[in-house]
């Protein structure tokens, strides 16, 4: 099983979404960045390589990412880190991920 959350961007508070992975990392063990506040180090930033239209789990409709748009996730523990492959954005389109 996995939990669904919107997690706000650390700057501005856009909610971005966020799976993980069996449970085992709280949403407060990482730091998700919106496209226009990605960090220059220590994040995981993931760019959408198609278009994607993902529900939205507060039930206020469905957002389509655009291919291009960009998410950012800083894992700030040891277990966060551990658990970064089930820990990620949720949307279903494929993404390319870079480590800054």
């Amino acid at each position: 099983m996995c939990d669904i959350v919107n997690s706000p961007c650390k700057i501005c508070k856009k909610d971005l979404p966020l799976h993980l992975g069996d449970y085992k990392t709280a949403p407060e063990e990482m730091e998700c960045y919106c496209s226009k506040h990605l960090p220059e180090k220590d994040v995981s930033i993931f760019t959408l390589l198609e278009d994607d239209t993902t529900l939205l789990e507060d039930d206020t409709g469905s957002v389509t990412f655009k291919q291009g748009w960009k998410m950012g996730i800083r894992y700030l523990t040891a277990n966060a880190i551990e658990n970064k492959e089930i820990n990620f954005p949720n949307i279903g389109a494929d993404w390319a991920v870079e480590e800054r």
